[in-house]
Formats: structure tokens, C-alpha cells, sequence
């Protein structure tokens, strides 16, 4: 799972980028585009690893990809450089700034939170009607030369629909279409039809005020566009990372913090990509994997390994706040909690898997 960031000059989004991935920022500017692999935080897994002592704790990993600030006054050549480093991944972070600081301007002409997601819904929006039209003209014109497919048929069909959309100034992901029609029109890349996350980096007085200019207004545009939305004080986090468990407990206390904000941030991607995290235990490995909502215990196995989905008889399951709350597998027997699960029932999120299958 890939997931671009993006965001207009000093809104801190590359703060963000480092705080995910763990690495701290050394303040340069890049040309390019550059990806890492971060652990997904998961206090599960951590009380899972307390209890089972194993020899190796392996995370879910998301892999994210940070791109050069995208600034507004640019070409349009320059504009398509920037986004085309991110036209593969599967969701965009939208990183917006709230935090004051004299010294560090606000982007131009994009001087509120509400500014810097419209001028970043426009650009994307702008990208993507382009890339329509020039799609439509090369299958007319090529239509002309000769009988279109059926998939050719069906994509003009889908690109009309989708073209006034843009037009109006909405993102693509307005018209509901199938996933045969998405997988048809998937190598245009649109970035109007993918999830879409919007992180707020606010201020210290403005995370425990809850309050910052034009919440209100930036809430409801989260809504009406199906956002994703969150608030991270991207100083706070760095200041985090640095302090041992005890004392960064204590710091969160005192600005009411219940979870770090890259925590909950892994919690927000997930349930707005449809994704959930199933656990395998042992004294050797306890490991999270994620799939996405809806997913077979037999497609789950193969998740884990393709020789235990092609041989799969049963799974073991039990549920982590079974086994929290009873404290031991065991317990959980007696309760009658544990269980076994067939090919196609749906695996749920926070199961404990034992897979069953052939050699």
C-alpha cells in the first residue's frame, strides 16, 4: 500500500513524512521524490508481544511517498513532474497548514486552511480534466480509423461522465463506478478518484484548544468530498519521538493527548482505505498483517504464505479482546471463544489466526 503526500511550501509536510517513517527531518530541499517503508503503530500488537515474549515483533508496514512542496506558481510542465511522482499510489495525504509561526510565512495567496485544500482540490482537479480530454481526443480520433472495442466503448462512456464532473469543479470519485469500470480507466491515474486524507498541522496552543481559524469550514469540505480528516501538531510528535516512555506518557497528559498523532493517523488511513489488521502469535513471531475489510480466511492465508491458501483446510481463530480481557488462550477455550472458521467466512479485525492446511 503506497500513499503519496502532498502539500503546498511550508505547511510542514515533509515534518509529517518524517514523523511516519520514524527519520528525523534534516530541514534540506528536495528535487525528487522519495519513499520509506513505516512501521503502522498498533498498540495491539504491543500487548500482544507482552504477552507472548516472542523472539521477533514484525509491524504492518505502509509505504509512504514524499514529493517537493507543490508550488502554485510553477509551469504547468513543472506542476506534472511534481504530481507524476505520485500518480501510482493508492491514497494522497493532503498535509494543511493551521500553525502560527511569525517566522515562516504561509503560503502565498493560500493564507487559511480552507485556501490551501481548494487551491489543492483545484490543481488536482485541473491535472485530471486534462488528462480526460486527451484521452477522449486520442480514442475519437483513433475511433475514426477504426471499429473501437467494447472496452474502448465503455471507456469513452466513463470519461464523458467523469468530464463534467471535473468541469464543475468536483473530484472524480462523485460518480460511483464499478471496480471492472476503475480497473478500465486505471492507467489515467486519476487523482480525483483516489481516497483522499487531510492532515491538519496545527500548534501547540491550537491542538489543546481544539480550535484553530476555519475548522469549521475546512470540516465541512472534508464532508462534502468524502475526506478523510485529522489533526497533528507535527512540533508535538517530533517532541515525542525523543522522550522515553514514561516521560512522553506524562507529556501527553499534560496536553490531553490520549495517542501519539502518528498513531491515529495509521488508524484514519486504515479505516479510510478499507483496510484491517489480523494477528498471527507464537513464541517465535508475532507479526500484524493487514488486508482489506471483506477479505476470506482462505484469501488471509494467503496472505501469510501462497502454499497455505492453495492447502487450506480450517483456521483457529480467537479474537484479541478475547484474549486481553480472559489473559491467556486457554481462557479463551473455556469461554468458548475459540474457534474454527471455514474458507469463506470474513476474517474481522483484531483475529488471531492459526491456519490449518495441507502440505
Amino acid at each position: 500500500m503506497k500513499i503519496g503526500i502532498l502539500g503546498l511550501p511550508l505547511t510542514g509536510k515533509t515534518t509529517i513524512f518524517s514523523l511516519l517513517t520514524n527519520k528525523p527531518y534534516d530541514g534540506s530541499y528536495k528535487q525528487d521524490a522519495e519513499e520509506r517503508v513505516a512501521n503502522v503503530m498498533d498498540e495491539r500488537l504491543e500487548k500482544l508481544t507482552a504477552m507472548y515474549n516472542p523472539k521477533k515483533t514484525v509491524h504492518a508496514t505502509l509505504n509512504f511517498i514524499d514529493i517537493p512542496s507543490y508550488n502554485t506558481s510553477a509551469d504547468r510542465k513543472e506542476k506534472n513532474r511534481i504530481l507524476q511522482m505520485i500518480q501510482t499510489v493508492d491514497a494522497i495525504i493532503l498535509v494543511i497548514r493551521a500553525f502560527k509561526n511569525d517566522s515562516v510565512p504561509f503560503p502565498e495567496g493560500a493564507e487559511t486552511p480552507t485556501d490551501q485544500l481548494d487551491t489543492l482540490k483545484t490543481e488536482l482537479i485541473i491535472r485530471d480534466l486534462e488528462v480526460v480530454e486527451n484521452r477522449l481526443t486520442r480514442l475519437i480520433e483513433q475511433n475514426k480509423k477504426k471499429k473501437p472495442t467494447k472496452e474502448e466503448e465503455r471507456q469513452v462512456k466513463i470519461l464523458n461522465e467523469i468530464k463534467p464532473i471535473l468541469e464543475d469543479g468536483k473530484f472524480a470519485s462523485k460518480i460511483e463506478l464499478s471496480e471492472d469500470d476503475k480497473k478500465l480507466i486505471s492507467s489515467l491515474a486519476l487523482f480525483t478518484l483516489k481516497p483522499i486524507i487531510t492532515v491538519v498541522n496545527v500548534d501547540e496552543d491550537q491542538l489543546m484548544s481544539g480550535e484553530y481559524p476555519g475548522k469549521d469550514e475546512l470540516i465541512n469540505t472534508c464532508k462534502e468530498e468524502n475526506f478523510a480528516y485529522i489533526e497533528i501538531c507535527g512540533k508535538t510528535e517530533a517532541d515525542l519521538i525523543e522522550l522515553e516512555p514514561e516521560e512522553k506518557e506524562e507529556f501527553m497528559k499534560e496536553l490531553g493527548i490520549e495517542r501519539p498523532g502518528i498513531a491515529r493517523l495509521s488508524k484514519t488511513v486504515y479505516d479510510h482505505l478499507g483496510l484491517i489488521t489480523f494477528f498471527t502469535v507464537g513464541e517465535d513471531e508475532v507479526r500484524a498483517w493487514t488486508i482489506n475489510q471483506g477479505t476470506t480466511m482462505k484469501k488471509a492465508a494467503g496472505k501469510i504464505h501462497t502454499d497455505l491458501e492453495k492447502g487450506f483446510v480450517k483456521a483457529e481463530v480467537m479474537h484479541y479482546d478475547d484474549l486481553i480481557r480472559l489473559g491467556s488462550e486457554e481462557e479463551v477455550k473455556k469461554a468458548g471463544l475459540w474457534r474454527l472458521a471455514g474458507k469463506e467466512e470474513i476474517v474481522r479485525d483484531g483475529d488471531i489466526l492459526t491456519i490449518r492446511a495441507n502440505a
